[in-house]
């Protein structure tokens, strides 16, 4: 689904704004804010799932051992052991949201450069109410 977002979403917000009357711009404007914090809401979600999945899988059994879950806070007294294979853990899981963050960056960056043009607009744009 962040996908779908990443290659639909950001190249159609430019080209309907120019498109739109000047009488609906501003309802315009408040639909394509609401989907863009809506794609926001999704992203975010999906790499805490990423971050708790990975968190998990490297704890594997170990987590069943007193090891907090992922983002609860560690409880005093916790084995040196156990709280340096919950800090590996965390490290691992935000090294993982980093790298797909990165990869997901590139491959928006690689789209963008594929599919947005330097040609000049096919409509005219009105000239006269930008003079002022």
């Amino acid at each position: 689904m962040v996908w779908a977002w990443a290659l639909v979403f950001r190249p159609v917000s430019p080209a309907f704004m120019p498109a739109v009357e000047d009488k609906d711009t501003g309802a315009a404007s408040g639909i394509n804010n609401a989907v863009s914090r809506i794609g926001g809401l999704i992203a975010v979600a999906a790499m805490g799932s990423l971050a708790a999945w990975v968190y998990a899988g490297v704890l594997g059994t170990a987590a069943g051992s007193g090891i907090p879950g992922f983002g609860e806070p560690p409880p005093a007294g916790l084995a040196p052991g156990l709280d340096t294979a919950r800090l590996a853990a965390s490290d691992a899981a935000f090294a993982a949201v980093a790298a797909v963050t990165a990869l997901l960056c590139l491959f928006s960056a690689i789209t963008a450069w594929t599919t947005v043009s330097g040609e000049r607009l096919p409509w005219a744009r009105d000239t006269a109410n930008q003079q002022g």
